[in-house]
């Protein structure tokens, strides 16, 4: 493929942007770990921004879990949501504590 051909190719803007953000040093974004599932990485993420800022978790259930999802389920699924959500919490907080220990 020549750049002469596709100039506005959508790989080519991708590749502008992503060189973009190298040269200005844009990837410092806190990484999650590579093997946690994409609600962990939410509540991880959330964990970074919340020690960021100097902020304690008073309620895990309460800050990470999704409002609109909870309304929606039944009893049953409420509890198997927020025991899953509870242990996502635990584990992504004590990755957090080894990571922070470990530097």
């Amino acid at each position: 493929m020549s750049n002469v051909k596709h100039p506005k190719c959508a790989l080519r803007t991708l590749a502008v942007e992503a060189k973009k953000r190298l040269s200005a040093n844009g990837y410092c974004e806190p990484a999650a770990p590579k093997y946690v599932t994409p609600q962990q990485k939410q509540i991880y993420l959330k964990l970074v921004e919340l020690e960021r800022k100097g902020e304690e978790v008073v309620n895990p259930v309460v800050q990470f879990a999704d409002k609109n999802k909870l309304n929606s389920l039944s009893h049953e699924e409420k509890q198997r949501y927020i025991l899953q959500l509870c242990a996502d919490y635990i584990s992504m907080r004590s990755e957090l504590e080894r990571k922070n220990h470990g530097q």
